[in-house]
């Protein structure tokens, strides 16, 4: 009776999260003021009868009961129609606005006011099985486990452009850029989980991607933003690790002089991963991908101990305060782990608290690790060599892997970490776009009733081929490929975006909202968080138009 009991208000929990958020709770009253129907108490909707007697419903913050309320704690009141009146939000988001005022509790006493809140939004079960009565236990996610999903995909490929693009300005400008550019994100992805969190509690649907996100707070046209620039981050990035996949291999390869190696080493590169990931299974991928993931880490810890024996301390003198925005859309590259955010969302059962620690500590251990890094590899590369004259960009992990003095043993170390970190970056990549190119398909033309879906032969061709044939367009496409897809892409999907939807969330949006807000600073921090993006594509844009010198 006990098991019974406890699985009972377990499954209650759980399904109360979704039905009960879509019921207004603690109505103590209704007031009718010139045919504006507000609920009192801690007030979620609000009904106006129109002329034809339909009900539309608004939600947001308590108001005054007045005859013609002037005010709310919100804002100001605007006129409907006539002497009919409904609030607009102008200012903070009120907490009567939660779908749980449970949620938020205050208990005051004359020594102190202590807030509590509820630890999550909803509780995730599982089937415990080998027992005569199968039970249901609660089965919550661990931070760490969700730290360390946030932390795995945040290191790949993109480290490997940073010494290249910190090398002008130094060690303490781009040390001091690189965690501003953490604090951003980090910002940016708890944007994200706020959103996903009340989005859930609308739809009651916990597989959300950020399209989706986009979609729903957004509408359409958010959507086709969010597609376009999810579609063009992934092939801007493909196309950079297939130019430099493509290079590691062919450096390897005996080939007469009058055939390109590096086109031979893209081919390799792109057919054999491509051709991996599309005949084996999702079990089989995930596999592969956690070994190489641990031969990452190891290569990473071998280069990094070789690597600081040979650091000279004079280098880190070094220091240009002007050169360092530009590696700003690279520095955006290495830090992106947002496409997770739902997935660790769903994992801590909306508990906030646990997301914002899962988000902020897992992301600052790649930090940590680029912060490393770029220490090592710069301290290593005299930066007089920057004032050769030549505007090629200076890779380097290039000099590392070709300069006899560093030794054979860091010189196939640095080879095996770039190796290795771009394979499971492509991997990661490929299968994203895959996923986004299934639903797109499936999309536009859901009356196909085959069970096989789309053809994965064409789908694959229409990832893999077009990266391909860019990456051998320009011989440093590489960190081209990164910068762009930094400007434009993750400044949009990963920043604009997300301050967007929460925007829209707090202040636009007619639904009541399942937590209040995680990130402080209201309207401000959301356009400062909005305006660094929109900053950073209209610099490059002059810059590409010449208005810049």
């Amino acid at each position: 009776h006990m098991v019974a009991a406890s699985t009972c208000r377990l499954l209650a929990l759980a399904a109360a999260t979704f039905v009960v958020p879509c019921l207004s709770t603690r109505n103590t009253g209704l007031v009718q003021s010139r045919g504006l129907r507000y609920f009192s108490g801690s007030t979620h909707r609000r009904m106006l009868r129109d002329s034809l007697g339909a009900r539309r419903q608004y939600q947001g913050s308590h108001v005054s009961f007045s005859e013609k309320p002037e005010k709310d704690i919100d804002g100001v009141v605007g006129t409907m129609s006539g002497d009919e009146y409904v609030v607009e939000g102008r200012g903070g988001v009120d907490p009567a606005r939660l779908a749980n005022p449970e949620y938020e509790l205050v208990e005051e006493s004359p020594e102190t006011q202590r807030k509590r809140q509820l630890e999550r939004l909803w509780s995730n079960v599982a089937q415990k099985e080998g027992e005569k009565e199968p039970r249901i236990l609660h089965a919550p996610g661990s931070v760490l486990g969700a730290a360390s999903l946030i932390a795995g995909t945040t290191v790949g490929a993109g480290v490997l452009a940073l010494p290249a693009v910190t090398l002008n300005s130094g060690v303490v400008p781009s040390t001091a850029v690189l965690t501003a550019c953490w604090l951003y994100m980090a910002s940016t992805g708890i944007l994200i989980a706020e959103t996903y969190l009340n989005s859930l509690m609308i739809t009651g649907t916990p597989n959300q991607s950020i399209l989706t996100l986009a979609r729903g707070t957004l509408g359409e046209f958010g959507a086709r933003i969010s597609g376009l620039a999810y579609v063009f981050i992934h092939y801007a990035l493909l196309v950079a690790y297939d130019a430099q996949g493509g290079a590691l291999v062919s450096e390897g390869l005996p080939l007469p002089a009058n055939i390109d190696p590096k086109l031979v080493g893209s081919v390799l590169f792109t057919s054999v991963l491509g051709g991996g990931l599309l005949l084996g299974s999702d079990k089989q991928i995930e596999s592969v991908n956690n070994v190489l993931v641990v031969g990452v880490l190891a290569s990473f810890a071998l280069l990094v101990s070789l690597g600081s024996q040979g650091i000279h301390g004079e280098y880190f003198n070094h220091a240009d305060w002007q050169a360092v925005t530009a590696s700003i859309p690279t520095m955006f590259v290495a830090l992106v782990y947002h496409n997770v955010i739902p997935s660790i969302c769903a994992q801590l059962e909306g508990d906030r608290d646990k997301v914002r620690q899962a988000i902020v500590g897992g992301s600052f251990i790649p930090l940590l690790m680029f912060l490393i890094w770029n220490a090592v590899i710069l301290g290593t590369i005299d930066p007089a060599i920057m004032t050769s004259g030549d505007n090629a960009i200076i890779d380097p992990l290039a000099i590392l892997r070709n300069d006899p003095k560093s030794g054979v043993l860091l010189s196939k170390s640095v080879t095996v970490f770039s190796e290795l970190a771009i394979i499971t970056s492509f991997v990661g990549f490929v299968i994203g776009l895959r996923d986004f190119f299934v639903d797109a398909l499936k999309s536009a033309n859901p009356d196909n009733s085959s069970s096989d879906g789309p053809n994965m032969s064409l789908v694959f061709a229409l990832i893999l081929i077009p990266p391909l044939i860019a990456s051998q367009l320009n011989p440093q496409i590489f960190f081209s490929a990164i910068d762009t897809a930094g400007t434009f892409g993750v400044s949009m999907l990963f920043g604009v975006l997300p301050a967007a939807m929460a925007w829209n969330q707090r202040y636009d949006a007619t639904d009541a909202i399942a937590t209040l807000p995680m990130l402080p600073g209201g309207k401000a921090s959301l356009g400062a968080i909005a305006g660094v993006a929109v900053g950073l594509i209209g610099l490059e844009l002059a810059e590409k138009a010449g208005m810049l010198g």
